[in-house]
C-alpha cells in the first residue's frame, strides 16, 4: 500500500513538473538564455542541413565557414537534428528535449535519495527538484545542461546501487552513464566529490571496503574518463585549428584572471546572490537549504545509507565556484549541476518541519503545513521566473526573420543584436555571417572599440570577405548615434537603407567597385 501511494505521488510530481517546463513550449530562443539557446541552435542546424559528423559542431556566426567550435559532446543539439528530420526545425522540439532529460533527472534524484536516505526524503526531494524555479527554466532551454545533470545523477544512482548490492552490471551502467554525461558537459565532473564519499561510506558501514573493490572501481573510473580525455582533446583542437578558434568556457576561470581582480569584484557575490535570490532557488528555497544543512540527516548508522551526501555534494559546488565564479554568474545555467543537491536538503527541510509538526499538532496538521509550504515555494518561484520569460531579445528576432526574407540563401549577414555578440538574428535569418564586432581572439566582440577608425575597419574586412546585408537593432542603433557618429557616417555611406522601423535598421552592404 505504501509502495502503490509513493508510486502515484512520483507520478503526480512529474506530472506537474512537466505542466511548469512546457511553458512558453513555442517561445522562440529570445528568452534571458537568448545567446547560448541561439548558438546551440546553430550547431543543431548545421548537423541538420550541412554535416552529420557529431564530432565537428558547427556555428553561423562566422562567416561561410567552416566555423568548427571547440565544444562539449553535443548530445542535445544531435537529438534535435534527428528530430528534425520527421518533424521540422521546430523551436518547440529543441525545447523539448532538455524538458524530457529534465523530468528523467527528478526521477533519477528520486531514485538516488530513495537509496541513501529513505523513501519520504526521496519524494520531498523530487518534490524540491520539479518546483524549484532555476530547475524550470534551464530544463526548457535549448541547453546541455538539463541532459548533463539527468545522466549524471542518473550514474550516481547506479554507482549506489553497485555498493549497496555488489552487482557488476550496475558498475557498468554507472561508468557508461557518466562517460556519456561528462562528455555531454565537463562540470559534471564536481559530482565526483559525493560520489568518493558514498563509495567509501557505504562500503566502511557494510565492512566491504578493501584493496580488490577499490582496484575494481577505480579502473571503473580509468575506463569511464579516458574517451572524456580524448574528447576535450579532440575539442581543443578543433578550437585551435578552425576560425573563431573558440573553445566554451574559456577565459572566465580563476587562472585567466587572478585572485586580486576577483577580489576587487568581491567574488562576485553580489552577482551570485541576485541570481539565487532572484530566480534560481528564491528566498523560500534557500532559507530550506540551510535549513536541512544544519539539521541531522537521515539514514545515520545504517550500513546501506550516505548521510552527508548532499551536504558534500554542496561542497564539490563551493569549490567549483571559487576556481569559475565568474563563469558560473555570467553563465548561471552552470549552477544546475548542484541543483539535485539543493533540492534534497531543502527537501529535508521540509521533512524535519513536518515531522515536528506531527509530533506537535499531529498528521493532518503537518500534511496541511508541507502543502503550504510547497504552494509558497511555488508560488514564489514561479513569479522570479516572470522576467526570464521576457522575450528581451524579441527585436533580435524579428530582425532576423526580416533577413530571412530580404536575402538569398547564399548571401551573408551582419548583425548587432540587443546585448553585442548575441547570434540569435543570425540563426533566425537562417543564413550565416558575423556578429558584429566579429569575434576575434584577442578582442572583445561583446563591445565595440572605443575608436571607430578600428571599427570601421573590421566592418570593411568583412565587407572584402563578402558581406551582403547589416542588420542592427535600434537600441544597438540609437547607440551609434550617440557615441559611435563616425561609424555609423561610414555604415550610411558603404549601405544602403532596405528596411527600417521601431525595432531595426536593415542595411544592403554595397560592393566595392
Amino acid at each position: 500500500m505504501k509502495n502503490s501511494r509513493s508510486f502515484y505521488l512520483l507520478i503526480a510530481i512529474l506530472m506537474v513538473a512537466a505542466i511548469l517546463r512546457l511553458q512558453h513550449i513555442n517561445q522562440p530562443f529570445d528568452d534571458a538564455f537568448s545567446w547560448r539557446q541561439s548558438s546551440t541552435a546553430m550547431m543543431a542546424e548545421n548537423f541538420y542541413r550541412r554535416n552529420w559528423n557529431i564530432f565537428y559542431p558547427e556555428v553561423s556566426w562566422h562567416g561561410p565557414g567552416p566555423s568548427y567550435n571547440g565544444r562539449e559532446f553535443q548530445t542535445v543539439s544531435y537529438i534535435a537534428a534527428l528530430l528534425y528530420i520527421p518533424f521540422g526545425q521546430q523551436d518547440w522540439i529543441s525545447r523539448l528535449i532538455p524538458v524530457i532529460f529534465g523530468l528523467w533527472g527528478i526521477f533519477a534524484l528520486y531514485q538516488l535519495v530513495r537509496r541513501v536516505w529513505d523513501e519520504e526524503h526521496a519524494l520531498a526531494s523530487a518534490t524540491m527538484m520539479a518546483i524549484l524555479p532555476g530547475s524550470i527554466f534551464i530544463e526548457r532551454s535549448f541547453l546541455p545542461d538539463p541532459a548533463m545533470v539527468s545522466l549524471v545523477t542518473t550514474s550516481f544512482w547506479m554507482l549506489v546501487v553497485y555498493v549497496q548490492t555488489e552487482r557488476f552490471r550496475y558498475l557498468m551502467l554507472a561508468s557508461a552513464i557518466a562517460t556519456w554525461g561528462l562528455l555531454t558537459k565537463i562540470p559534471g565532473l564536481i559530482v565526483g566529490i559525493p560520489m568518493l564519499y558514498a563509495v567509501l561510506t557505504i562500503l566502511a558501514s557494510r565492512r566491504t571496503l578493501n584493496y580488490k573493490k577499490l582496484v575494481i572501481i577505480g579502473l571503473a573510473g580509468v575506463i569511464t574518463f579516458l574517451p572524456i580525455l580524448v574528447y576535450y582533446l579532440w575539442a581543443r583542437h578543433l578550437a585551435l585549428s578552425y576560425p573563431p578558434y573558440h573553445f566554451a568556457g574559456s577565459g572566465n576561470w580563476l587562472w585567466h584572471q587572478g585572485l586580486q581582480t576577483w577580489w576587487e569584484h568581491k567574488i562576485f557575490f553580489p552577482l551570485l546572490s541576485q541570481r539565487f535570490r532572484g530566480w534560481m532557488w528564491t528566498l523560500p528555497i534557500i532559507i530550506l537549504v540551510v535549513f536541512g544543512l544544519l539539521c541531522k540527516p537521515p539514514g545515520k548508522g545504517d550500513k546501506y545509507k550516505a548521510p552527508w551526501l548532499f551536504h558534500w555534494w554542496l561542497l564539490a559546488g563551493v569549490l567549483y565556484y571559487i576556481i569559475g565564479a565568474k563563469e558560473l554568474v555570467d553563465n548561471p545555467w552552470n549552477f544546475h549541476i548542484i541543483n539535485p543537491a539543493g533540492a534534497a536538503l531543502a527537501g529535508h527541510g521540509i521533512v524535519v518541519i513536518t515531522s515536528f509538526a506531527s509530533r506537535i499538532f499531529g498528521s493532518p496538521t503537518s500534511l496541511l503545513l508541507a502543502g503550504l509550504i510547497i504552494l509558497l515555494i511555488a508560488k514564489v518561484g514561479i513569479n522570479s521566473l516572470t522576467y526570464m520569460y521576457l522575450p528581451y531579445a524579441n527585436h533580435s528576432y524579428k530582425l532576423g526573420l526580416a533577413l530571412r526574407q530580404l536575402s538569398q540563401p547564399s548571401e551573408l549577414v551582419i548583425t548587432m543584436a540587443n546585448d553585442l555578440g548575441d547570434p540569435i538574428p543570425i540563426y533566425y535569418s537562417r543564413r550565416r555571417g558575423w556578429v558584429f564586432p566579429p569575434a576575434q581572439k584577442d578582442q572583445s566582440w561583446a563591445e565595440l572599440p572605443q575608436d571607430d577608425n578600428q571599427s570601421i575597419q573590421l566592418f570593411e574586412n568583412l565587407r572584402v570577405e563578402g558581406a551582403d546585408w547589416f542588420g542592427v537593432v535600434n537600441n544597438q542603433l540609437q547607440e551609434l548615434r550617440q557615441n559611435h557618429l563616425k561609424f555609423l557616417q561610414y555604415i550610411e555611406r558603404t549601405c544602403q537603407r532596405e528596411q527600417e522601423n521601431g525595432e531595426f535598421v536593415i542595411y544592403r552592404i554595397l560592393k566595392q567597385k
